[in-house]
């Protein structure tokens, strides 16, 4: 797919299939990620953690429901995986746009292999992966703390191509 249909057919997924993705797929969102703009060029801050195991994804979704209190809600979606990116120093602002552009080339890999994908944050903001026993089992290296992650799997049914325009975000060309 050329990049200009994968921006515009790039959308939030909040709903997947079961299949489980494969090896190489996961290492080419990967690769995307790798080849994120990073603040200072300082990769060695950053880590991506994949979680693929279905028992990890369903503690994570139980222990957001527990943090939550809202037991009817999935923050998984569904998906067959979960890409947590961490960050060493999260507070500073350079930290959060590099994690962001991380998981934004990893969006338009994922739309590339037409798979959908969902952009997650709430995880990390309302403490749910700051449960000793979640962090434990999804094995975020020492000296990192997560700071946004991207769901990914097969949409239930297609990606279709969004409305081009330049009216959704205001803009001047100032010449």
């Amino acid at each position: 797919m050329d990049f200009t249909k994968v921006m515009y057919t790039r959308q939030t997924t909040r709903s997947f299939q079961k299949f489980a993705l494969s090896q190489g797929q996961v290492e080419l969102m990967l690769q995307a990620g790798q080849n994120a703009p990073i603040s200072r060029g300082r990769f060695e801050d950053y880590h991506i953690t994949v979680i693929k195991n279905p028992e990890i994804l369903a503690a994570i979704t139980s222990a957001a429901q527990e943090v939550t209190g809202n037991a009817d809600k999935d923050p998984l979606y569904g998906a067959p995986a979960f890409f947590v990116v961490s960050a060493k120093e999260p507070a500073k602002p350079g930290s959060i746009a590099s994690a962001a552009a991380i998981v934004e080339n990893m969006h338009l890999q994922a739309t590339a292999e037409l798979l959908g994908s969902c952009f997650v944050m709430g995880l990390m903001m309302n403490g749910t992966l700051d449960v000793e026993e979640i962090r434990e089992k999804m094995q975020i290296p020492e000296g990192f703390t997560p700071v946004t992650g991207m769901l990914a799997g097969y949409p239930h049914g297609y990606l279709h191509d969004r409305l081009r325009t330049l009216e959704k975000i205001g803009s001047n060309i100032v010449e």
